[in-house]
């Protein structure tokens, strides 16, 4: 994901500006990425396959997809992606605040529509694929608003926000519902205190952090805690943070100049032989020559 990856990880991240809240995001596997930790963003996401396979994971639950599939994550909604051994992807994302599909507005429409997807209590299908219904409909609805990536696009606010009602009732029209307030999602007994970990973590990336700080975050004791994060993230809190770094660091080391010192010390690696004996590990390549192959 060239382009802000630093701040595309984090959870209050502001995904394009103010007067036009959204983000377009073009990213290649493993160029941008071979693993995005997982985060969440208020923005709802809206992503296309382009080509090959990869790993999501959407609300804690796993899935492969592959060319043309599209993803709908929900806002707030923990996330994932990772490569699948051996295999390139590339996926577009569109990221954007339902401010922008009238959810700010004091209206019917807004209060019965648009706060219901805001706020979880509209289940969203995670993947939609070639053969599923509706999917024509959606895919062109993406097309349309990656094309207002362009800032010179004709008329790109109001397109955009023409597609972001579109895209709301197509998601409606697929629930089956008309309207009446559906039941809330079911949450994971612990994804309030896991986003509150992992936004620790995010927070305070460069400086030292103990498995006994994320627990007492949470009031667990530290053995409940390691194995409540591992059950529900795939890892350990101290492989989440590495990788979270990695990640980091990674995308430093293509969209600066900065000395592959500074970089593993701004992003909390303070042993320069530790952290390219991982990096390496990681990517296949010492630090110098993952910069050296960037595009």
């Amino acid at each position: 994901m060239k382009s802000g990856l630093h701040s595309y990880l984090r959870e209050h991240a502001k995904h394009g500006t103010t007067g036009f809240p959204a983000g377009f995001y073009d990213c290649q596997v493993p160029r941008d990425f071979q693993d995005m930790p997982f985060h969440w963003h208020e923005e709802l996401e809206f992503t296309m396959v382009r080509s090959g396979s990869l790993q999501y994971s959407i609300d804690l639950a796993s899935m492969n997809v592959r060319e043309g599939d599209l993803l709908l994550i929900p806002p707030d909604t923990l996330h994932s992606a990772h490569q699948l051994e051996d295999q390139s992807a590339a996926t577009d994302s569109v990221v954007f605040h339902l401010n922008l599909a009238g959810l700010s507005a004091k209206d019917a429409c807004a209060e019965r529509y648009i706060r219901p997807l805001g706020e979880g209590e509209l289940p969203l299908p995670t993947v939609v694929r070639p053969e599923d219904p509706f999917y024509q409909e959606l895919q062109t609805c993406f097309q349309r608003m990656w094309a207002c990536r362009h800032p010179d696009a004709p008329y790109r606010e109001l397109m955009f926000r023409g597609e972001a009602v579109r895209l709301v009732l197509l998601l409606w029209q697929m629930s089956g519902r008309t309207g009446e307030h559906p039941p809330r999602r079911m949450m994971h007994p612990y994804e309030e205190k896991l986003k509150l970990v992992l936004a620790y973590m995010q927070e305070h990336y460069t400086e030292s952090i103990t498995v006994k700080q994320l627990a007492d975050l949470c009031g667990f004791s530290q053995v409940h805690f390691m194995n409540v994060f591992k059950e529900a993230i795939g890892s350990t809190c101290i492989q989440y943070l590495i990788e979270y770094r990695l990640a980091l660091a990674a995308a430093d080391l293509q969209e600066t100049n900065r000395s592959v010192m500074q970089i593993a010390m701004d992003n909390g690696f303070q042993n320069i032989s530790y952290f390219n004996r991982t990096f390496k590990k990681k990517y296949h390549v010492t630090p110098l020559a993952y910069r050296k192959n960037r595009p």
